[in-house]
């Protein structure tokens, strides 16, 4: 009901996230470490209360992670909606709700449970749960700096793992209470192939990206054919991938004519993903300037991306306007590909 009223707040969001990035803090987010702190001080926890012999609270907290994150993949099934980083045609996995918001909050709700009521200090249960809070809060926030997921799947997530936590938390299971868990279990392995093999099934959930009905002023791809007149400097040969025809720019500076008949302002979004060489952390960024001023310095990320830009009306001349992109000094290099950049299309938007 209320989602259509928070997609300007996704927006905005994800607009400002991306013009924040930078290399030093991408090589801290992309990191799965405050998860893996988490999941250890979860193992912890559990081997000290079977060392303890304390056998139902240790059933209990794994059935409320375990079942509680099946119901996330549940619920992913269902419900269709486009990731903030999703290009088209390549569409890969929904965005709603999120697994490693959910996973961070039930793995937090559990422990910090348990520490309430433990006898100890109120500084140490305070110190603990704090700690705790940080590293949860962490794996929400990298969620929406790695634009894995809109703001509003991040509040429904923990909207839905509160709800869950608040169900099971005080709750002891004994056979009573885990006949009904099971039967729900049940369920979810028939509903779950159910959804996944029937898509007409699923419910459609609108983001920011499936509201976009504008049509561009100027558009082309990238190694179709006519287009290699309109591009100067660096650039490399064509190819073909599965999201379409590709040109590769290498390290430099490669520019491209735009055709623009009037002074206004402009939106523009092009299509592009960094050449990997090895699977370890790499910055990517990419300067991008029009008529020889700089618009922005873009991160790119690993993958297909499409990167939104504004461009200044003051910037643009009417007629031919040369857009320049310039991989700088700190771009990585590969020693036996000089492939830097690969680029699918670019798109110009009149803005509103």
């Amino acid at each position: 009901m209320f989602l259509p009223t928070l997609l300007p707040f996704d927006v905005a969001v994800y607009n400002w996230i991306e013009y924040q990035k930078g290399c030093s803090l991408s090589r801290i987010l992309s990191s799965e470490w405050p998860l893996v702190t988490l999941v250890f001080f979860v193992m912890l926890l559990l081997g000290y209360l079977c060392y303890q012999r304390r056998w139902a609270e240790a059933v209990h907290g794994t059935a409320i992670v375990v079942i509680g994150g099946f119901l996330g993949e549940f619920l992913k099934t269902v419900f269709e909606r486009l990731r903030p980083n999703v290009i088209s045609p390549l569409l890969v996995g929904n965005s709603f709700p999120s697994g490693h918001t959910a996973g961070a909050i039930f793995l937090f709700g559990t422990m910090s449970f348990w520490i309430l009521r433990q006898p100890i200090s109120r500084l140490m249960k305070v110190g603990g749960i704090l700690v705790l809070g940080v590293l949860a809060c962490t794996v929400i926030g990298q969620r929406l700096y790695l634009a894995r997921h809109w703001l509003s799947d991040s509040v429904g997530t923990a909207l839905l793992a509160m709800a869950w936590l608040g169900l099971t938390l005080s709750r002891p299971i004994g056979w009573s209470g885990a006949r009904p868990i099971i039967a729900a279990c049940g369920a979810l392995l028939i509903g779950y192939p159910l959804f996944y093999a029937f898509p007409a099934l699923r419910i459609d959930l609108p983001s920011a990206l499936s509201t976009i009905q504008e049509e561009p002023l100027m558009s082309f791809s990238f190694g179709a054919t006519g287009v290699q007149a309109l591009l100067q400097g660096a650039w490399g040969e064509n190819g073909q991938e599965a999201i379409g025809p590709i040109t590769w720019m290498r390290r430099g500076e490669a520019s491209v004519e735009v055709s623009l008949h009037n002074q206004h302002g402009y939106s523009m979004r092009f299509a592009a993903r960094p050449f990997l060489q090895e699977k370890g952390f790499a910055c990517f960024p990419l300067e991008v300037s029009l008529n020889q001023r700089l618009v922005r310095r873009v991160l790119l990320n690993r993958g297909w991306q499409e990167y939104v830009l504004h461009l200044d009306p003051a910037w643009v001349v009417p007629g031919i306007n040369i857009l320049t992109f310039r991989t700088g000094a700190d771009f990585p290099s590969a020693t036996r590909n000089p492939d830097a950049v690969a680029f699918h299309r670019v798109s110009v938007f009149a803005k509103k």
